[in-house]
């Protein structure tokens, strides 16, 4: 997949799902974040760190939002008044308003990584304008840090647990935790010094390879840039519908414009 058309198709993803609070189209830009995210990924690569650190965050988004938000009608649950911030009904509303976040988050950070797992940061870097160049440099370094972190953090604890580790508390983990930051560290460190021995910033930036426009790619750029300047006609003539659960929960409004631009978000998927 051509790392510009990629570029285009996630600006859509946060566009629709940043530009209206509607649960509904929030669902249609996650489906098809996930959707693109499975069938387009690397091969070899791990969904599943990843998958679960964004249900997490999408879970505290909710759990926070439901604690820290006492407005509504239907109160689920009422927590003791001396509670600092906590105290105070639990309603439905703040739980529906949470997930709702929630939903929109989750589609964000899906999408964020898709530049990450469905094509090479190389490539990425390849992609930018040669102004951008050694900005695009350090976003492809920053975009390894994690990995390399999460690789190192395996190795290390599998390496600790066959010399008998094992964890007894949170102070245990410093065992694990403090190599591991430290070899990704010094693998940042030895990145910087071949970049210094290959004479990075010394001139214009050069690649074996460049990446080529196919028939698919411009589809979904096509299909990508119409999915972001119909969504972006539909709020300016009012076709968005705009949702609030408070002060009483209501059923969120579903318009066929808006819906018709997120359904154009699943072409990558359908595309070979």
């Amino acid at each position: 997949m051509n790392p510009r058309a990629l570029a285009i198709w996630v600006a859509a993803v946060l566009l629709l799902s940043l530009g209206s609070e509607d649960p509904f189209l929030r669902v249609l830009t996650l489906g098809a974040a996930l959707t693109v995210l499975l069938v387009r990924r690397r091969a070899g690569t791990r969904l599943r760190p990843a998958l679960l650190a964004v249900g997490v965050a999408a879970l505290l988004t909710v759990l926070f939002n439901l604690l820290l938000s006492h407005t509504g009608q239907n109160v689920l649950l009422e927590l003791p008044g001396w509670l600092p911030a906590l105290g105070g009904p639990l309603t439905l509303e703040g739980a529906a308003y949470g997930l709702d976040l929630a939903l929109g988050l989750a589609a964000c950070i899906v999408a964020g990584i898709s530049l990450s797992l469905i094509v090479q940061p190389h490539q990425l870097v390849d992609s930018l304008p040669g102004l951008l160049s050694r900005t695009g440099a350090a976003l492809g370094a920053a975009m390894t840090l994690v990995p390399r972190l999460g690789h190192s953090f395996l190795a290390v604890r599998e390496a600790q647990q066959m010399r008998g580790w094992r964890p007894r508390g949170m102070r245990s983990w410093t065992a694990v935790v403090v190599p591991s930051v430290l070899t990704t560290i010094e693998g940042s460190v030895l990145l910087a010094e071949a970049m210094e021995a290959r004479a990075f910033g010394s001139g214009p930036r050069t690649a074996l390879a460049t990446s080529r426009w196919r028939a698919p790619d411009l589809v979904i750029a096509a299909t990508s840039s119409a999915a972001i300047l119909g969504f972006v006609l539909a709020l300016c003539l009012g076709r968005v519908p705009a949702w609030q659960p408070y002060p009483t929960l209501t059923v969120p409004a579903l318009s066929w414009w808006p819906t018709l631009c997120c359904l154009g978000l699943f072409i990558p998927a359908l595309l070979p």
